[in-house]
């Protein structure tokens, strides 16, 4: 007799075997073991890009909504510059004394204002010399009566007006004929008088003659001299300017 299992019972006997070695060997595919995934849905709606594609992947984030233009940008045109007209220059305005100076000096289309600097300039001159040697503002204006310090004087710096006129008196070194005081007329001459050298110069020399020629005096300018009535012609060499005392 033989001994043995029959097949459907060692079928009934295999099968389990079998079941647990199939369960060993294949993964866990209990839910718990699934790593979780973000839902599409709530990518989408954050405008956020999705971090679901692949490592290496070439697909980039492409953002939901771009950046606005505003409508300058967009057609490369800048807004209109303001253009403002030139405006006229001011009309200088002056005192009183400094247009009596201006009057028939400023030429067509000068600077008012250049003329005046020359005028005030010398006055400044003028005065600066006075606060050294009084008298030598007076022995200037006989050697230099130009009508421009004249009329800077007048009109600038009226406080030499004394000694402006007191030049129109003096005489510097040339001929003259004695007469009326003209030292700077088209025939030079001086008005009869007692006059005194400036500085008492070096190598002064003054003669006075009649009017046929004859030598009434000869002076050196160390001391005042009378020029009379009787005189007809003066000369005066190397003494500079003389004052009417």
């Amino acid at each position: 007799m033989k001994t043995g299992l029959k097949p459907p019972l060692l079928g009934m006997l295999l099968l389990p075997m079998l079941s647990m070695a199939t369960g060993c060997s294949s993964p866990d595919s209990s839910p718990e073991a699934a790593p979780p995934s973000a839902s599409p849905s709530s990518s989408a709606s954050s405008g956020e890009p999705s971090s679901s594609a692949a490592p290496g992947s070439s697909r980039t984030a492409v953002p939901t909504s771009a950046p606005e233009t505003s409508a300058a940008e967009g057609t490369g045109t800048a807004p209109d510059a303001v253009v403002q007209s030139p405006q006229p220059a001011p009309e200088p305005t002056f005192e009183a004394e400094q247009e009596q100076y201006l009057q028939d000096k400023v030429p067509e289309g000068g600077d008012p204002n250049a003329v005046l600097q020359v005028g005030q300039e010398r006055c400044d001159q003028l005065l600066s010399a006075r606060a050294i040697d009084e008298e030598s503002v007076l022995s200037e204006l006989i050697m230099s009566p130009a009508r421009d310090t004249a009329d800077a004087v007048a009109a600038l710096c009226p406080e030499l007006l004394p000694v402006l006129e007191a030049a129109k008196l003096g005489f510097p070194d040339g001929v003259f004929s004695v007469g009326a005081a003209a030292p700077h007329g088209e025939q030079p001459s001086i008005a009869p008088g007692i006059y005194r050298a400036y500085g008492q110069p070096e190598g002064c020399l003054i003669t006075v003659y009649t009017g046929s020629g004859e030598l009434l005096g000869s002076h050196d300018g160390s001391a005042p001299v009378t020029i009379g009535a009787d005189a007809a012609r003066v000369e005066s060499d190397q003494c500079y300017t003389w004052f009417r005392s």
